[in-house]
């Protein structure tokens, strides 16, 4: 069991499939991605079943019937992106349960690694590394999902070395998202201790490395040069160059559509550029304007309700808060949390981690009950 284990969430973590896609052409992915979906089924059936993941089926019910009533594209395409959704979506819970902090966090630190390999060995024209991920933006939630799992690592080399890898390769695909998410849990790991103020002084250590594989192949990122005019202060960059392709612009765009069918939505598809559509690149924006309000409303409970959780028991597992900043802020740049596996498998999985410390928190008080009563 622990091989399927291992493979199934490497096959889901490292993107195989749509790795293979973009590598081999869609006879080899998709195949990848039935086998993926195969093993998940699997693996689900060997195990002991244990309470299904409520919060996510009812939302996702939901999302999927209310966003069919005004899809416009071939019909037997949704079924099965629907099938394989659940099959994904049931057994990738009981997936969740039986992989630990220092598991997840080994497997984002391959596909982490495969954006340094890329860079140092690809380099491309655009100058943004992605790896196994495709997309930059991807890429970097990957990486800052990573970094928050180090701070539930109890190896301090294991959590160092991972910091570093995570962080220069966060760094290598140039996501703004993944520099103010990257500064925002930094700022928090202060309340764990004032030593981890240290961090920012790797960071230093990564942006000479980064300089040290610009000199070496050439990085070719208007990003990395606005970043050195910046740190050489030579005032050649403006603010407008550094506010360039706002999300928020995008948002605007989809503003009078939400308008227009805030009950219903628009339609799946509409707002995650399925069919010819743009994306909204936000997973809140996308909800609401594919499926309509009721879906939106449960999936922002949802992430609040993990944040909330995670707050509560912030002393016990830090790495918990700022895997949910990381989720949360990275949804507001991009619209493929149902359709990226890696992404809700984030969600997944912090939710049973929450699930295992209230358990054990109720289990404590009823044997202090005990106690007490004996």
């Amino acid at each position: 069991m622990k091989i399927l284990r291992y493979i199934t969430f490497g096959l889901v973590i490292l993107n195989i499939p749509s790795t293979a896609l973009s590598a081999y052409g869609p006879t080899i992915g998709g195949l990848l991605s039935y086998i993926t979906i195969g093993l998940l089924a699997l693996y689900y059936f060997l195990e002991k079943k244990t309470i299904p993941n409520w919060w996510l089926i009812i939302i996702s019910i939901l999302f999927f019937m209310i966003g069919a009533l005004q899809y416009k594209g071939p019909t037997m395409l949704f079924i099965m992106e629907i099938i394989k959704y659940f099959i994904y979506l049931i057994s990738a819970y009981e997936l969740a349960k039986h992989i630990n902090t220092s598991e997840y966090s080994f497997f984002l630190l391959i596909g982490s690694s495969t954006i340094i390999l890329e860079a140092l060995l690809f380099t491309s024209k655009f100058g943004r590394y992605s790896g196994f991920y495709m997309a930059p933006n991807e890429a970097g939630f990957i990486c800052i999902v990573g970094y928050a799992t180090t701070y539930g690592l109890k190896n301090k080399k294991a959590k160092l070395l991972g910091q570093f890898i995570f962080t220069l390769a966060g760094l290598l695909t140039f996501s703004r998202t993944f520099i103010v998410i990257w500064l925002l849990i930094n700022v928090i790991s202060l309340k764990i201790s004032f030593k981890n103020i240290r961090i920012f002084g790797l960071g230093f250590l990564i942006i000479s490395s980064l300089f040290f594989i610009d000199s070496v192949v050439g990085l070719n990122n208007p990003r990395f040069e606005q970043m050195k005019s910046i740190i050489s202060n030579d005032g050649s960059v403006s603010s407008e160059e550094l506010n360039e392709d706002s999300r928020a612009d995008t948002w605007a765009i989809f503003y009078d559509q939400i308008l227009d069918s805030p009950l219903i939505g628009n339609g799946y598809g509409t707002f995650s550029g399925k069919g010819g559509y743009i994306g909204v690149h936000n997973t809140y924006l996308a909800v609401l304007g594919e499926a309509g309000i009721l879906p939106f409303i449960l999936f922002v409970l949802y992430m609040g309700y993990l944040i909330s959780m995670s707050i509560i028991y912030f002393n016990k597992k830090p790495n918990l808060i700022m895997q949910m900043i990381g989720l949360s802020l990275f949804l507001m740049a991009n619209h493929n949390f149902f359709t990226f596996y890696y992404v809700s498998f984030a969600a997944i999985w912090i939710q049973y981690q929450l699930y295992k410390l209230r358990n054990n928190d109720n289990d404590n008080a009823i044997d202090v009950l005990k106690n007490t009563l004996s």
